[in-house]
């Protein structure tokens, strides 16, 4: 009498019980969807109307009365000024509905741990980094315009090459100061995560901690020589030694397929594409024939076809994303990963970070750069049989 066959690790994947459904997460995850959606929403529509109203031109024409051949030197100043005054005026339209999306949202489903000062004192921190970025990109598009004209897309894609590429090599260096608490991570706690990934090795270990935060997170960040394990105290006081080990060897797979350096490619390529596509539909002249290009206004039709571009490309990208994350999961099967521990961290990561665990229409996840959990097991059940045909 034979044994009966025993099923292929895609059928037992398949077959297996779901994970338990978090009806919390069912609530919180879909109104995350909605606040990414209307946040796009609401910033075209500020970009649109600033521009259509006519608001931009009118801004420009109090500095600038005259409308000159080319952008002369004395009216230098100006383009700073516009900029800071057009992205106060963006963070103040916005400051509501990140208050409600975010701070209020959180709150309701008992996630927000601080009061509002300190979500506000957060979020000016972030914003005036974010400024700061803004104001210097801007401030280069139109040097290079100035300068030369003919060739200032080629310029302006070399130095958004490099400034891709140095703040991927520096993401731990560029975390923004005052949000979090990181050091070192002691002796003890690199022995202990080391021997879950025995015989590979990791790159050096931060930890970092924010008195509001409580959902596992981590990952590996940074390039070459740059490239460290941060990982939250959260993460490390609360979770098991199976959730580490999956969480660690998939962060190793990214690092191996350099999915770092590829997805700064992929955000770079993008905006240049964005950045092409935009200077052909940009108006020459506006309003009352005033010269668009290599002025402050060009920079503010900019902000609104580069968020239109930005906005269709969230699908593009998440599923670049996606991929990304289904061949780090198989490196983690490689390399002594099982299914078993697998579906175990990922529900302990679902319950703490409220991941939906059911099964989701495709389009509740096009806009995510995470595939539901759902379909990662089954995806590394397909894989695991195949390894072992």
């Amino acid at each position: 009498m034979t044994a009966p066959a025993e099923p292929s690790p895609a059928s037992a994947a398949h077959h297996s019980p779901p994970l338990a459904v978090n009806d919390l997460a069912r609530s919180y995850q879909p109104r995350r969807v909605w606040a990414a959606g209307i946040s796009i929403a609401w910033n075209l529509l500020i970009a649109a109307l600033f521009v259509g109203s006519g608001a931009a031109e009118r801004l420009y024409k109090h500095f600038v009365p005259r409308d000159p051949a080319y952008f002369p030197a004395e009216f230098s100043w100006v383009a700073p000024t516009y900029f800071s005054i057009v992205f106060v005026g963006y963070a103040l339209l916005n400051f509501p509905l990140e208050l409600w999306l975010g701070y209020l949202e959180e709150r309701q489903f008992g996630l927000a741990k601080e009061g509002i000062r300190a979500w506000a004192r957060d979020w000016l921190i972030g914003t005036i980094q974010h400024g700061a970025m803004f104001l210097i990109g801007a401030c280069l598009l139109l040097i290079f315009q100035v300068l030369a004209p003919a060739a200032w897309l080629i310029l302006s894609a070399a130095s958004l090459l490099i400034l891709f590429l140095v703040t991927t090599y520096l993401a731990a260096d560029l975390i923004p100061l005052g949000l979090f608490h990181l050091q070192p991570a002691d002796d003890a706690t690199v022995a202990r995560l080391s021997g879950l990934v025995q015989p590979t090795s990791l790159p050096p270990v931060i930890v970092y901690s924010h008195p509001g935060l409580r959902e596992f997170a981590g990952g590996i960040v940074g390039l070459g020589n740059r490239c460290v394990v941060l990982i939250s105290r959260s993460t490390l006081e609360l979770a098991s030694d199976r959730l580490l080990r999956f969480v660690l060897l998939h962060d190793l797979g990214h690092r191996r397929y350099h999915h770092n350096l590829l997805s700064a490619l992929a955000g770079w390529a993008w905006v240049i594409i964005g950045l092409a596509l935009s200077d052909q539909v940009i108006p020459a002249r506006w309003g009352y024939n005033t010269a668009v290009f290599a002025s402050p206004l060009y920079i503010a039709f900019l902000a609104l076809t580069l968020s239109a571009w930005m906005a269709i490309g969230e699908p593009v990208l998440a599923y670049l994303g996606r991929r990304l994350e289904y061949q780090a999961d198989r490196f983690y099967l490689r390399h002594g990963g099982t299914l078993d521990e697998m579906r175990a961290a990922l529900d302990g990561l679902a319950r703490q970070n409220l991941a939906r665990t059911e099964q989701m229409r495709r389009r509740e996840t096009i806009f995510h750069p995470l595939p539901s959990i759902t379909n990662r097991l089954h995806a590394a059940g397909e894989y695991q049989a195949k390894r072992k045909a």
